[in-house]
């Protein structure tokens, strides 16, 4: 076995404390924060049930995973390979999701998805690509948002001169 999948514990909120640590409720963003984490280190979570059912998230921090799957690779791969290749299986578990009211996946069908066993060594290039490809991408949709109020600015500044006429011109 290359993975295991490993259920969250069950938790509600008013059974837990308030504190710092992430609760990974299905969603694709904590739902609140306790007091306690049930999985430190590297952590991959796929979200079980809800709206987000199929989120795949990596975590490097304490976090407590209620309704949601850890996925914990054995020594023939890396978590982050892992995590990057599972992100690439995104579309397909969302297909694989059942149930009409609440959707939610389950553990055989995470348990069904073929995964590559390459040498570790070729893991740490891919890993070091897709983290690089991951981080540019990121900072490039941080930085897009002033880039286009830049030139939307830009934009205004020369419509507002180069379309004031003054009243001699336009007669």
């Amino acid at each position: 076995m290359c993975c295991s999948i490993i259920k969250g514990d069950y938790l509600t909120r008013k059974d837990a404390r308030a504190g710092s640590i992430p609760v990974i409720l299905g969603g694709q963003q904590p739902a609140y924060y306790i007091d306690k984490a049930n999985h430190t280190g590297e952590a991959i979570v796929v979200s079980r049930s809800g709206a987000s059912a199929g989120f795949v998230s990596w975590w490097q921090e304490p976090i407590f995973v209620t309704d949601g799957f850890l996925i914990e690779p054995s020594d023939v791969l890396r978590y982050r390979f892992l995590y990057h290749y599972l992100k690439g299986q995104q579309e397909h578990i969302n297909r694989n999701k059942r149930g009409s009211g609440v959707p939610h996946i389950t553990s055989q069908m995470l348990s069904s998805i073929l995964l590559p066993i390459i040498p570790l060594h070729i893991q740490d290039n891919i890993i070091m690509l897709l983290d690089s490809l991951l981080s540019f991408t990121t900072e490039l949709s941080k930085e897009l948002p002033k880039e286009i109020n830049a030139r939307k600015q830009q934009y205004e500044y020369y419509r507002s001169i180069l379309l004031s006429f003054s009243k001699k011109q336009v007669a």
